[in-house]
């Protein structure tokens, strides 16, 4: 039989890992993240985060993507899926695993401006598909970029379903797990998020 490749975990990574996972977002309770934590990573180490995350992201998709599609999705199929797309100009195929949060026929997703992926929606609609615990579902793909109430409101709405990703984005939430207004607006002009209705 195939073997899986080993997920890391926090017990087994060096000190240098240990930063490579905060610059990319990972965390080991959920694994994958979408985006790197710039508020918390100190102005010296910004000018090699990009370089870092983007390497890193080429060594984590492969395996998140065999994880996601091999019995063991469970681990991870509650909270990340594998979004696949075609490249804006290139028309290239790409599969990507996003963190994702679903409201019956609707599939959001949440960015920002140091990710490049978003960046083939802004076209309009764009057709799409998405691989959530191993099954495929068809949709149709909507940007939303710039700040503005509705896109904040979504990004509250996907925080309070699953506030684990506030910290990646820098933004703070109350007692609730709600997200601060404050801390949201000055984040929003950042922010992206895709939306995708399902077939």
């Amino acid at each position: 039989d195939r073997k899986l490749p080993r997920v890391p975990t926090g017990r087994l990574l060096t000190p240098g890992f240990a930063l490579a996972k905060r610059i990319i977002g990972w965390d080991d309770s959920r694994g994958y993240r979408p985006a790197p934590d710039m508020q918390t990573i100190g102005e010296h180490e910004m000018s090699v985060a990009t370089t870092i995350q983007h390497g890193l992201y080429r060594v984590l998709n492969p395996v998140m993507k065999t994880v996601l599609r091999s019995p063991l999705h469970r681990i991870a199929s509650k909270t990340i899926a594998l979004l696949r797309f075609r490249g804006r100009t290139s028309g290239r195929e790409f599969v990507t695993p996003l963190s994702y949060v679903r409201d019956d026929q609707t599939v959001w997703f949440l960015s920002n401006h140091s990710t490049n992926w978003w960046k083939n929606f802004r076209e309009g609609d764009v057709p799409v598909s998405i691989e959530i615990a191993r099954k495929t579902v068809n949709g149709t793909a909507r940007l939303w970029d710039g700040d503005t109430d509705e896109l904040r409101e979504h990004v509250s709405r996907y925080l309070c379903a699953l506030p684990r990703d506030a910290k990646v984005y820098g933004i703070k939430l109350d007692q609730n797990k709600v997200p601060i207004e404050a801390s949201l607006i000055k984040a929003a002009p950042t922010l992206v998020m895709v939306q995708v209705e399902l077939e």
